[in-house]
């Protein structure tokens, strides 16, 4: 029985947070794999409960909160080259070096290793545990996939002498990349349930009705990453029910891009199904504001959602339009006053706003944090970073505004360089919104 390695990379960055981060895509690829005949193991380089942490220096971490998100452990390591003097601290989050190593050591030489990926900017990470694998598993295939291996493939091929980059996602794609590396072919079938059993902690879980997004906001890559799929309900109702009773799940994160698209179909009958079984679902994801519903609203209370979070781009028209109209703030104002009806208190409702996107001002920022403040609803600023492959990306290439080398993708950084949204002024505004946060009416 040939062997395989799955490895979830940890992070080096100015900031990260577990909001429900699970390795999705690679729990896909370890049911695959098993259904194929292969022996699995998992190596998440992101679990923050690994009870050997505790031992590792650089690795304390703040408490986990009421639904199992918290903080990374944390190290702080030299930024890249090119951001040395950017004037932030940088760190290596998750699993440090030595503790990498003692786990590949301490399990069977595998037949191949496949490591999955995140962020763009989050490649010198990968470098790092690329660095570790050859040292300590010499010899061995490796295989490179994710959203970084398919936005920024011809880049990944540069991390590592021999590697292979998985451009493409789903059972096909993995067949093809076996069948390249000399391992027998397998066999075409249904995809199997992503093999959560491979997680130490399976108390919150990942869960996703639907791929891919039939939506095309020039800022986002999701349409590009996979292509549109639904899963039946009722099959998922059955899933989500099996891994309460069987892995003791409690709470499940919607992976949805587009969760309320379709819901009277999709998202409404799983609701009908689970409600009364004691879960607590939640939407870290931005949800669509003009596509909620009474009949949703309602359903995701008798349901159990316990996080929800809407997305208005902007609040300014002009500045909507530009984003792909998607919602503005009439639309937020309604949806807000639907889950209000059924339960929702206002200040837990979260609503994402973007920062730094660009020809955005400051005062336009100011507009946004007024708007939904004004609303009651808890302001959460996202930081805008340019994604390869998508509409302003493209724009931002052309005019000359993207550096070549990815770190400058990053969140914390890309805001900057055009010198309107300096660091002091993006803590002002962030200490604006926490301000009005504060504010909310317990």
């Amino acid at each position: 029985m040939p062997s395989a390695l799955l490895v979830n990379p940890g992070i080096h960055d100015f900031a990260a947070y577990d909001l429900w981060a699970r390795p999705l895509g690679l729990l896909r690829v370890g049911a695959l794999l098993r259904a194929w005949g292969w022996h699995v193991e998992l190596l998440d380089c992101l679990d923050r409960g690994h009870p050997r942490l505790s031992g590792c220096r650089g690795a304390s971490r703040g408490r986990d909160d009421a639904y199992g998100c918290g903080k990374y452990p944390r190290e702080e390591i030299a930024s890249p080259e090119p951001l040395r003097e950017f004037g932030r601290r940088y760190f290596r989050y998750g699993f440090p070096p030595e503790l990498i190593r003692e786990e590949i050591r301490r399990r069977e030489r595998p037949d191949l290793i496949l490591l999955g990926s995140g962020m763009t900017y989050w490649y010198p990470a990968l470098r790092e545990i690329l660095g570790i694998l050859a040292e300590t598993r010499p010899g061995v295939p490796l295989v490179l996939g994710g959203t970084y291996a398919r936005l920024l493939p011809r880049h990944a091929k540069t991390l590592s002498p021999g590697i292979l980059v998985q451009a493409e996602a789903g059972a096909a794609a993995l067949a093809l990349t076996l069948a390249r590396l000399g391992f027998p072919h397998p066999v075409a079938g249904d995809d199997p349930s992503p093999a959560f059993d491979l997680l130490r902690d399976r108390s919150a879980l990942p869960l996703q009705l639907s791929r891919g997004c039939p939506f095309s906001c020039p800022y986002c890559a999701a349409g590009l990453l996979e292509s549109p799929s639904r899963r039946d309900p009722a099959a998922a109702a059955r899933e989500v029910l099996r891994l309460r009773r069987k892995l003791g799940a409690g709470d499940f994160a919607f992976y949805d891009n587009a969760l309320l698209a379709g819901a009277k179909s999709l998202l409404d009958p799983f609701l009908e199904r689970v409600a009364g079984a004691g879960l607590r679902f939640h939407a870290p994801n931005g949800l669509h504001a003009r596509l909620l519903t009474k009949r949703t609203a309602g359903l995701m209370a008798a349901a159990g959602f316990a996080t929800v979070r809407l997305s208005l781009e902007a609040s300014q028209p002009a500045r909507q339009r530009l984003l792909g109209g998607k919602a503005g703030l009439k639309d937020l104002t309604r949806a807000a006053g639907l889950l209000a009806g059924v339960g929702f208190p206002r200040r837990e409702i979260g609503v994402y706003t973007l920062l730094g996107y660009p020809g955005q001002t400051p005062p336009e920022v100011e507009e946004d944090i007024a708007a939904v403040h004004g609303l009651g609803l808890r302001v959460l600023l996202s930081a805008f970073s340019p994604i390869p492959g998508t509409k302003i990306f493209r724009l931002l290439e052309a005019a000359g505004l993207v550096p070549e080398d990815p770190v400058f993708q990053n969140n914390t950084v890309f805001p900057t360089l055009g010198g309107i949204f300096t660091l002091s002024e993006i803590r002002r505004l962030r200490e604006l919104a926490s301000a009005a946060n504060r504010e909310l009416p317990q």
